[in-house]
């Protein structure tokens, strides 16, 4: 199946900035209902925006992400049959990401894991639904310059590659749909993917890119990868003949910490909170973890950065922000003796955000 866009939903990508953004903004209350209102009459944009206000629970429904969706699959132009997958053309392209997502997510990771049934995506193998993700990814990036869908198409390329069994049934498609396909739009070339050796360095190539542009996942997941590069270093030589007599070693474990660091700023930047708390304790404590395994770099700490770190992890309130605001008062409580309100607010915080940071914050 060949998933195109007619390029029509850039006239509904005009009509909903001329009638909604310019007069409403981005999240008024107004502007997500005349979102629904210019969804029912066909526009894909807002089709695609209400099914988001949905995803990401802005508007009730009984079944989130299955009339989410639904709704995703419309403003793609998609529709399944007996004879299988089918598009109309008629899509925003940004559409075919999310459902791509879906794709990969469902009853495995995310929200996904655990949500309603999805008829569509139930009696799919794990080959099938790699494929057409891959073949999604792909379309959206050939229409719109989408991090979140470079993202996915090295998501789908290094999951695959981990499983050579997998490996063997999509090596074809792979080929296919991604070696024999030009993405000098986002500077990524591919020579050749005939091993999982292959496919795994490709799906770098799409993790670094998504990352250089901001999309704050693939810098954590790099971020974590450089986290078990650097513990790998650590634990195959002895950190002090390491740092004695090995040059190339130490600086390749330099290069590894200056990674780390870089990507996990990229997204701490963005005020993603595991990102900024990552970033706030490591320059707290100089520990990078990754599995059972820690090991301390105390030349890098600054204690003014992990404060910076912390505070900005707490700004967009997940429950990763909850170990940010367990880490402020943990680590500069002096700020706290003083004003017995902030300490409240804070706790107030955790406990909302995240129980199990709560349970730690009262023993302090």
């Amino acid at each position: 199946m060949i998933y195109i866009s007619d390029g029509s939903y850039k006239d509904d990508l005009k009509e909903y900035n001329e009638q909604i953004l310019e007069k409403y903004g981005v999240s008024s209350s107004s502007a997500e209902r005349e979102i629904m209102c210019m969804a029912d009459s066909g526009n894909t944009v807002a089709c695609k925006l209400y099914a988001d206000l949905i995803f990401y629970k802005k508007i009730m429904r009984k079944n989130f992400y299955r009339d989410a969706f639904d709704l995703y699959m419309k403003a793609a132009g998609i529709t399944v049959g007996e004879l299988g997958w089918d598009c109309s053309g008629k899509a925003y392209p940004l559409s075919f990401w999310m459902i791509g997502y879906y794709l990969v997510n469902y009853r495995r990771e995310s929200a996904l894991a655990n949500c309603e049934k999805i008829d569509v995506l139930e009696d799919m193998s794990l080959e099938e639904r790699y494929s057409i993700a891959l073949e999604l990814a792909i379309a959206t990036v050939d229409n719109i310059d989408a991090s979140g869908a470079i993202n996915l198409i090295g998501r789908v390329l290094f999951e695959v590659s981990e499983n050579p069994e997998l490996f063997e049934k999509l090596k074809g498609s792979i080929v296919q749909n991604v070696t024999k396909h030009d993405f000098s739009s986002i500077g990524i070339k591919i020579a050749a993917i005939t091993t999982p050796e292959e496919c795994a360095a490709a799906a770098d190539k799409f993790f670094v890119k998504a990352a250089e542009e901001g999309y704050v996942y693939a810098c954590n997941n790099l971020a974590v990868r450089e986290a078990e590069h650097i513990i790998r270093l650590m634990s195959e030589t002895d950190s002090t003949s390491l740092v004695a007599s090995d040059s190339e070693k130490k600086a390749e474990l330099e290069n590894a910490i200056l990674d780390y660091i870089c990507f996990l700023k990229l997204a701490a930047d963005r005020y993603e909170p595991y990102a900024a708390n990552r970033l706030g304790l490591f320059y707290r404590t100089g520990e990078i973890k990754s599995g059972d395994k820690t090991y301390t770099f105390k030349e890098y700490t600054d204690h003014a950065l992990a404060k910076n770190y912390f505070k900005k992890a707490t700004v967009c309130p997940d429950e990763n922000s909850g170990w940010a605001f367990l880490n402020l008062i943990k680590y500069f409580y002096n700020d706290y003796m003083n004003d017995i309100d902030l300490l409240n607010e804070h706790m107030d915080y955790i406990k909302a955000l995240n129980p199990e940071a709560y349970d730690i914050a009262i023993e302090l």
